[in-house]
């Protein structure tokens, strides 16, 4: 058996009141989204982040609309990123012609600093952070760095706050004064819509520009989804506070071992114990966390927080590693 907590994934099943809806859709699979399902998703959504009418630009994956956002705005711009950050984004940037400058991040904090960077800022820049960041959890930056990014017109920035669900920290109240900022959302983690794939962006102006005429033709089924959900965040509600029930008691016994439990505030927990490729022998114990060896260290993984089952299992393969390895 192999339990996989390497996707961040919602670890509890829908409630009826969401599937059921989903289940219907699929009878109408032979047309189109009807427009008017669309708009309704864009009026919730639009609701939900408490922005203007039109800002949000839908996809039908976070993703997507990651790298559109990427190749539209990184031509003839010095791009700047955090190290670590979400791997998509630097897999993408490096697709591009812009040249990269990455800003280390450094424990146990993980902090994005811009103080070195404001010189730089002066020239023309796409600035593309995850906040919470992918793969600490922690919040790498404050709204006065934002703003302070924000101030040269001809700098654009994107913050992912793909977690954002479960930091309830975002920047997307700056968008109505400065149009050259973009927030990242999206409906897999918080509302655990994985498999359907719903991703938006809360643009200002200058973002709402480049992406008119970009339109997305969204499935039934996931537009059918994303309203279900945004008319019921109960249960999304409850999600959320079971992740934080179970991170503490996670972290509670990870420092029994003497391992280090980085800040989260997200679905999942960065760790460092004394043990190398920790990843490996964690898959061999039959548990999948995600190996972050290449950008932090072999001594580093990534734990989603599933099911108190599924932490169980993970927490005792844990300690059986420790001990196989204590001296």
């Amino acid at each position: 058996m192999l339990i996989r907590l390497d996707r961040n994934e919602m670890s509890i099943k829908l409630p009826r009141a969401i599937t059921d809806p989903i289940k219907k859709s699929i009878g109408f699979l032979n047309r189109y989204t009807p427009q008017s399902k669309a708009d309704e998703l864009l009026s919730l959504l639009n609701i939900y982040t408490n922005s203007p009418k039109d800002s949000i630009i839908l996809s039908s994956a976070s993703d997507i609309l990651l790298k559109e956002f990427i190749y539209l705005f990184s031509k003839n711009r010095q791009i700047i990123l955090a190290d670590p950050s979400f791997f998509l984004i630097n897999a993408t940037c490096r697709k591009t012609y812009s040249s990269i400058l990455k800003i280390r991040l450094k424990e146990p904090e993980f902090k994005f600093s811009i103080v070195p960077l404001i010189d730089e800022l002066k020239k023309p820049t796409l600035i593309i952070l995850d906040n919470p960041n992918n793969p600490t959890g922690n919040i790498i930056l404050d709204k006065n760095e934002v703003k302070l990014i924000l101030e040269n017109e001809n700098n654009i920035f994107l913050v992912d706050e793909a977690y954002f669900e479960f930091s309830n920290v975002t920047y997307a109240n700056l968008i109505a004064d400065h149009p050259n900022l973009a927030i990242l959302r999206t409906l897999s983690k918080g509302f655990g819509l994985s498999g359907l794939g719903i991703g938006y962006i809360i643009g200002g102006e200058t973002i709402q520009k480049r992406f008119l005429g970009i339109n997305t033709m969204l499935p039934y089924p996931s537009v059918v989804a994303g309203i279900s959900a945004l008319k019921n965040k109960n249960y999304a509600i409850e999600y959320i506070k079971i992740v934080e029930k179970e991170k503490n008691r996670i972290r509670s016994v990870a420092l029994k071992l003497d391992i280090s439990v980085f800040k989260s505030y997200s679905n999942f927990l960065l760790m460092k114990t004394k043990i190398p490729n920790i990843s490996k022998k964690l898959i061999e114990q039959g548990v999948l966390v995600l190996d972050v060896s290449k950008q932090l260290g072999s001594e580093y993984f990534r734990v989603t927080i599933g099911t108190r089952k599924e932490n169980d299992y993970f927490l005792e393969a844990l300690e059986e590693i420790t001990y196989q390895n204590r001296d």
